[in-house]
């Protein structure tokens, strides 16, 4: 598994990316579009071998501060899998490299946190097997109640 940060030179695998179901994650082109404009989302390709199996975007924006009151924190965003390569095993991988992953590229970060819908279980039983902390806070966000997880770095 590979954590690579988006340039265009991969945009045709964010073409391709798969997302069967968007209800509780935007898919990769919305996002792509949503961020662009933005220096402060970094948006982050997952590959296993030569495919692009995971998507998500690592803010370092003031919405972050919805979720924490830390300045050292990362918001975690639009995860999701191509769902062609749903159900093995690739989002937790690509989560369990996330801490390496912040650690090089942003090394001033302590935690990464993250808002899982509540009625989304697959994904709090993933962040939950990821080493994410239910913080047991909750924020309302566009698709309804999100409870906040975190993940410390250091």
């Amino acid at each position: 598994m590979r954590l690579i940060e988006y340039t265009a030179k991969y945009k045709e695998y964010l073409d391709n990316y798969y997302l069967a179901d968007d209800t509780f994650s935007r898919s990769p082109q919305e996002s792509l579009l949503q961020t662009q404009r933005g220096k402060e989302f970094h948006r982050i390709l997952a590959f296993y071998h030569d495919d692009l199996v995971t998507f998500f975007i690592l803010d370092e924006g003031k919405d972050k501060y919805d979720y924490s009151d830390r300045a050292d924190s990362l918001l975690l965003r639009s995860f999701s899998t191509d769902s062609r390569y749903t159900k093995k095993g690739f989002a937790l991988q690509a989560l369990k490299e996330l801490p390496v992953f912040v650690q090089k590229k942003f090394p001033h970060i302590g935690t990464i946190v993250l808002g899982v819908n509540e009625e989304n279980t697959k994904a709090i039983q993933l962040y939950k097997k990821s080493n994410f902390n239910d913080t047991g806070r909750k924020y309302h966000g566009r698709k309804g109640w999100q409870l906040i997880f975190e993940l410390p770095i250091h």
